[in-house]
């Protein structure tokens, strides 16, 4: 199997999106007490870290936050690279 394989099923292999047009992850943090948000960044996951710790900086208190990351699959026939 494939190390890039996710999952297979019935002839189908779920797999990473390689797609070079979109970027690889897309992050985004969200402060737990005041709902702010960071920037949406693709590909580079320090930029939102870096502005969690700024936002507790500026606003002591606000310590807990949510990161949303959205990495994208596709779906093809076994055997096929997509």
């Amino acid at each position: 199997m494939a190390t890039d394989v996710i999952y297979r099923s019935g002839g189908l292999v779920l797999r990473a999106d390689t797609n070079e047009k979109d970027p690889g992850e897309i992050f985004m943090a969200e402060c737990r007490k005041c709902s702010a948000t960071s920037h949406v960044v693709d590909d580079n996951r320090l930029l939102v870290e870096v502005w969690t710790v700024n936002h507790s900086k500026e606003n002591p208190g606000h310590q807990q936050y949510r990161l949303t990351t959205d990495t994208f699959w596709a779906v093809g026939r076994a055997g096929k690279r997509l």
